[in-house]
This record gives structure tokens, C-alpha cells and sequence, in this order.
């Protein structure tokens, strides 16, 4: 698999993640040739536009242009120029992918666990954040799909750690697991990410990372840098 289509199936698993959460707000979602858009509603910290692939049509000109002030775009593979068209570069990122290290499924372990009540969210949420207002980012509902977890690291009967997984789309007939939303505690990235994926040995990894300079413990965790990405916001 070149890097051009694990970029494609970390963008696709992205989008998927997005599109949830953006359906969840309201907002009216479509999959189209080449991206994903949402319109109707703008959520923080979310882009209305992922894109799917490194092609500029003229669909996605229009799309571009339709979209509202303040609203974000994902330029998945980093080769979109937005500055002349009223965008401005809010950050960089680097696209990982780790590829399945065996076949087979493991048990979780019993400090892995995910959120399957709305009380457990809320724990979740202000674990996440300290932010209240994003405290209600993520509805409840989210919990009903079976693609989506809210999974946090537990010791001492405290959350530890936590991120969203979210699944697909299907990579040599086994979902992509992507990995967002991370949060640990103090310097405790790699211990966080190793309980986190501790269940997925069998399946292929995705997410993004800002800090180039965290990047080395990911790679000691079997993750490969695949791409750049861009989020860009309309002024």
C-alpha cells in the first residue's frame, strides 16, 4: 500500500468520525467524490469539508466557497493553496498509521473501558476537557452507534487516559481503528497510547498528531508517519 492510499484511509476513517459527530448536531452530512461536507451547523473543533483525496474539482471549488465564515476544512493530503481564497492556516498535522502486529484478538485488559451510559460520557467529557462549555460536545446518542467508543484507562478508579476510537472504513478485511481525542495524564503519552490500543494488536491504527516532538513515541509504539495534513478556516 503506497502512502497515497494509507493517507486515503486515514482521511475516510476522519471523515467517518466527523460525519458522526456533525450528524449528531444537526447537521445535514453527503459523501461525495474526492470529500466529505457538512452543512447547516458548525461544531468546534470540527471541520464542515474533509477531504478524501488529493484532487481539486471544480465540486469541491463550489463547496469551498458555499461554506459559512469561521468554518474549518481538512486538506487531507496537504496540497490545497486556501490563502487567496479568504481561508487562513490554523495548523499542520502528521497523518500515523500502524499497521495489525498479529491475528489475533486479545481480551481487554480490565482498566480498559468504555463509556456506555450518559453518566459515564459526562465523566469522559470532563476528563477530556477542562473547557465546560465542550462539555456537551458529544450527545449521548453517540453512545448508540456501534462504531464509536469512549474508552478511557482507568487506575485506582480514576480515568488515567482516554480517547474516541472510531471504526472503518475496511483495510485487507478488518476495519481501521482511528484513535482522536487523546488525553492522559502528565507525560504519560506512551503509557496512554499502549493501553488504549492494547485490544486492537490485530487491526490496522490510524490518527494525527500536531507536536512533532511527540512524534518519536509514537513511532516507538509501531506507528508510521504517512502525510500531511491542514486545517484551514475561512475568515
Amino acid at each position: 500500500m503506497t502512502p497515497a492510499e494509507t493517507v486515503q484511509l486515514c482521511a475516510r476513517n476522519n471523515a467517518l468520525w466527523c460525519d458522526a459527530v456533525l450528524r449528531a448536531a444537526g447537521a445535514k452530512t453527503d459523501f461525495h467524490h474526492g470529500y466529505w461536507r457538512a452543512s447547516n451547523e458548525q461544531v468546534p473543533l470540527f471541520p464542515n469539508i474533509v477531504t478524501l483525496t488529493a484532487e481539486h474539482s471544480s465540486e469541491l471549488s463550489a463547496a469551498l466557497s458555499a461554506l459559512p465564515s469561521k468554518a474549518a476544512v481538512k486538506d487531507s493530503f496537504n496540497c490545497l493553496d486556501l490563502g487567496a481564497s479568504g481561508f487562513e492556516k490554523l495548523f499542520t498535522g502528521t497523518w500515523l498509521f500502524r499497521s495489525p502486529e498479529t491475528t489475533r484478538k486479545p481480551a481487554s485488559p480490565p482498566d480498559w473501558q468504555k463509556a456506555q451510559t450518559s453518566e459515564a460520557l459526562q465523566k469522559w467529557l470532563k476528563a477530556w476537557s477542562k473547557k465546560e462549555s465542550l462539555h456537551t460536545l458529544f450527545p449521548a446518542k453517540l453512545l448508540k452507534s456501534p462504531d464509536i467508543d469512549f474508552v478511557s484507562i482507568l487506575r485506582d478508579d480514576a480515568i488515567q487516559g482516554g480517547a474516541v476510537l472510531n471504526s472503518g472504513p475496511a483495510h485487507a478485511g478488518k476495519d481501521v481503528v482511528g484513535i482522536s481525542n487523546i488525553f492522559h495524564r502528565k507525560s504519560w503519552l506512551y503509557g496512554a497510547l499502549h493501553a488504549l490500543m492494547e485490544p486492537f494488536p490485530h487491526r490496522p491504527v490510524c490518527t494525527y498528531e500536531t507536536d512533532t516532538e511527540l512524534l518519536p513515541v509514537y513511532r516507538q509504539i509501531g506507528f508510521e508517519d504517512v502525510g500531511t495534513l491542514t486545517v484551514w478556516q475561512k475568515l
